[in-house]
This record gives C-alpha cells, structure tokens and sequence, in this order.
C-alpha cells in the first residue's frame, strides 16, 4: 500500500489527519507508515521535514518503494487515527531555498548554457554545482535577475506529466526519468524535473543571495542563501563591517580601503621588524659561538619555529661546531640543530629516539619538538 503524498497537493498544509498503518521497532525508536501524510521524505537534495505526530516527535521521514516511514520516539496502534504537525517554519525556509535554487540554475542554464548537475540542501546553507565556470561579473548579474524574479511575484507550479505529453518540450533533469514525471515551472526562469516542494509564488522566496563560488570538479559550486537565511547574513554581514569601520573611524564603504592602507602598513612594518630581528640573531649568535663547548647550546624564551631556524643557521655560519637552539613549551621543547660539517641528520635521529621527538630536515640544519626538558636535552647531546 503507497502512501498518500499531501506535500504535493498542498505544500502549506501543516496540520493533517491519518491512518496508522503499522508501527514497528527500529533501532532510533519507532518506524511508523501512515495512510497518508504531508510531511516530506528526504530525497532529491531535499532534507526530510520534522514534526510531530500525537505528540510524538518526528526525526526523520524516508521512502522506499513509494512507501513512506516516519521515524517517531514511541508505539503507535495499528487502526488508530493520528493527527501530524509539521514543523512549517522549517518547511518554509526548505521550499524558500528549493525555490531559489530552481531560479538560479534556471537562468544560468538559459544564458550561460551550464547544467546544475548537482544540488545540496542543508540545515544552514544551500549549493548548486554547474558544469561549468562563471565570472564574478556574471554571478552578480543572474543574482540581480534571480531577485527580479522574486519582485515579479510568480507563480510556482507543479504538475505529474505522461512522457509523451513533454517529449519535445525542454526542461532541466540531472537523471533520465521513466514513467510520469513531475515538473516544477516558473515562467521565463525555469522548469525542472523535481520532487521537492517549493513555494506558490516567487515573492515568497524574499531574496536570494549568491555567497560562494568555487572551483568545483570542472565547473564551479555556488553556495545560495534566501528567504530569511539570506537576511540573517546581511545582518551578521553588517554588523561586522559598522564594527570594523568604528574601529577604523572610516565610513563603511570605505572599510576595504582602509583595510587595505593598514595591510600595507604592517607588511612594512613586518619587513622593518624581520631586519631587527636578523641583526639581533647576528649579535646573539656572535656571543654565542665564543664558548668553549664542544656542542652550543643556547636556551632562548618564546621564539617561533622560523626564528629558532633563523639563530641557529646564524650560529653554524660562524662556527664548525654543532649548535642547538630551545625554546621550552608547555608540553616539550622545540630545537633547531645544525652543523657545517657534519651530517646533522645523525644526531637528530638520536635525540628523536631519546626524548620521544619529532622532526627531521636536511644534513646542514633539523628541527622539531622533543619530549623533556631542556636541561635533559642538554646534559644528552654534550656527553655524546
């Protein structure tokens, strides 16, 4: 026995009555079939609706074999008459984002000729894969003409067709299709092959906003965001930018300037500081390398893995004896190691194995992180 499918012949219709047709164990609790139902199974790049039905939550819908299984936390009767409640607030922001991919793939295929040939709708966003790559100028302008749309106001329409009634009419379908086929049609923009629910007209969409745009197996991906998902991004989008231009005492159009005036700043800041710091690591390793053991070691506090490589390398420059740089960590110590002309490699090997230590490099200078502190690393490589 198939199940009545009241999502096609009504997608706003939130509240419904049903039959229980037989309710059995499953490993998330329940698995219940109805006579019919409104909520939506997964499928089609489509999440499953949730909801509730007498009560019991409703966690997941699926269908096998035009049969629908509601997953639900407790045993119903068989015979008895239930009443489900969708989620419709949820349902709404799915049809709103289902709807304005439909617009969105639509046009692209009417002006730039590329197949959607892939389709993901999540909790939070929303992506459609072209078979091929557009422009940012070209992005920005289907956005535009997405959003006329949405202004027109529309109607959204779907209907079950015979194969031969549209086998010389052009729709979009990422799969060939047997049988009757659904079609989903908003005129001028787009009509599908689609299982999904959608809106009744256009306007309900709100906005669409085009977020993303990557390069994806050949073509590109396009991350869509619309109806309220939409709005809540322009909000974060916002506040973040009045933020920043506070910061700056600049006018928010004028935020990307100043940002970049600052970068440039600290690039050369950055450069500045880089010279310093090479000039202090030439003083440092002077006095350094005036010592009379057989291997250097120097314990320097907080330096970053570039700048222990950076004193180290200053240091072997100026002698022919093995240097080792530390700088202690909350969990370790990590260590450059070189040596002009010696195979630095050795030794590294062996102060990996000693103090359960990772790291490696070229025969002249290794670095890495070592297990222990730096008195014992010490005490080790100057009785090698």
């Amino acid at each position: 026995m198939t199940t009545q499918k009241i999502f096609y012949e009504d997608s706003y219709r939130a509240v419904f009555k049903a039959k229980v047709i037989s309710c059995e164990v499953h490993e998330a609790g329940y698995q219940l079939r109805l006579n019919q139902t409104a909520f939506y199974p997964e499928g089609g790049g489509q999440p499953t609706d949730r909801g509730w039905i007498d009560g019991a939550k409703v966690s997941h819908v699926f269908i096998k074999e035009d049969i629908i299984y509601h997953s639900v936390d407790r045993h119903f009767k068989e015979g008895e008459e239930v009443e489900g409640v969708i989620d419709f607030e949820r349902r709404l922001d799915l049809m709103q984002q289902h709807s304005g991919e439909h617009i969105v793939s639509g046009l692209i295929k009417k002006l730039y000729g590329y197949q959607n040939v892939g389709f993901h709708l999540s909790e939070t966003y929303m992506t459609a894969d072209l078979s091929g790559e557009l422009t940012k100028e070209e992005i920005k302008h289907v956005e535009y003409l997405a959003n006329e749309a949405i202004f027109k106001n529309i109607k959204v329409t779907a209907a079950l067709y015979h194969q031969e009634e549209i086998k010389d009419r052009d729709y979009r379908s990422k799969i060939a299709i047997e049988g009757a086929i659904r079609l989903v049609s908003i005129q001028d923009y787009d009509v599908c092959a689609c299982c999904g629910t959608h809106v009744k007209t256009t306007g309900e969409i709100g906005s669409i906003k085009i977020v993303g745009a990557d390069k994806h197996k050949g073509g590109m991906r396009l991350t869509v965001l619309c109806g309220r998902r939409a709005l809540q991004d322009s909000v974060k989008k916002q506040e973040a930018i009045t933020r920043v231009s506070q910061l700056l005492s600049a006018k928010p159009t004028l935020v990307a300037e100043e940002v970049e005036k600052l970068l440039e700043t600290l690039a050369g800041l950055k450069q500045k500081l880089n010279a310093r710091t090479d000039e202090l690591f030439e003083l440092k390793a002077s006095a350094y390398t005036i010592q009379e053991e057989k291997v250097l070691c120097v314990i320097e506090e907080d330096l970053s893995t570039e700048e222990i490589r950076k004193l180290c390398m200053a240091m072997t420059k100026r002698t022919d004896k093995t240097c080792l740089v530390l700088t202690p960590e909350a969990e370790g110590v990590k260590y450059a190691l070189g040596a002009q002309s010696t195979d630095i490699r050795v030794l590294c090997k062996e102060l990996n194995k000693a103090f359960n230590g990772r790291g490696g490099g070229a025969k002249e200078i290794c670095q890495g992180t070592l297990t222990g502190t730096s008195r014992e690393i010490i005490q080790r490589i100057q009785n090698q």
